[in-house]
């Protein structure tokens, strides 16, 4: 039976230091209230696919002081904040020679996702990827776990492996018969690889 390896990006693939909410408010000097309105509405809106960051981002440039154009703050947001952690790209290294599928499970819109895939070339080192903005749908949601099986071709869920550093996310995908796990760090990832891995 196939193994298939999903992975979270942020808190699990790329260390979850600080939000970039709270790093821009520090750095720029802005009330951290002033961010929050985007981050719980439209940014939510984009990261299912029906809303386009750049649209939407435009009307809060004041409010966030921003200086410069849409595309230089989301040069400074994606590029800090977004270095793969080095132990976990090389369990998920080990695991591909091994015959494991590895795959990106995350809640991204999409020009994110596309500096994670392309950009920071993890497209390389995943079989694939399931973002949240393509499947219309976020990990807190049943169907966002039903698409994921279905473009697996449905496998076993015993033979596939999650792991999130977000208890409610977990829960959900738990309900579908994967195995899940609450990422902790490095040590919990390596203990509970699929056998003979």
């Amino acid at each position: 039976m196939k193994k298939i390896i999903l992975l979270d990006v942020d808190g699990v693939i790329v260390s979850k230091e600080t939000y970039f909410s709270t790093r821009y408010a520090r750095e720029f000097g802005v009330p951290v209230e002033n961010l929050l309105p985007f981050f719980k509405t439209e940014f939510r809106e984009c990261q299912l696919g029906s809303k386009d960051l750049r649209e939407a981002l435009d009307k809060y440039l004041v409010d966030w002081r921003w200086q410069g154009s849409v595309d230089k703050l989301l040069e400074y947001w994606f590029k800090d904040g977004s270095m793969p952690d080095a132990e976990v790209m090389a369990v998920v290294k080990h695991a591909r020679n091994k015959g494991v599928w590895c795959y990106l499970a995350t809640d991204q819109e999409k020009y994110r996702a596309a500096y994670l895939w392309n950009d920071l070339g993890l497209a390389k080192d995943f079989d694939g990827s399931f973002f949240s903005c393509d499947l219309g749908a976020r990990k807190h949601e049943a169907l966002y776990w039903e698409k994921v099986l279905a473009t697996l071709g449905n496998p076993a869920p015993a033979s596939v492996f999650f792991w999130d550093d977000e208890e409610e996310n977990i829960d959900v995908a738990q309900k579908t018969g994967i195995n899940t796990h609450l990422f902790t760090g490095i040590e919990g990832l390596k203990r509970f690889l699929p056998e003979g891995v």
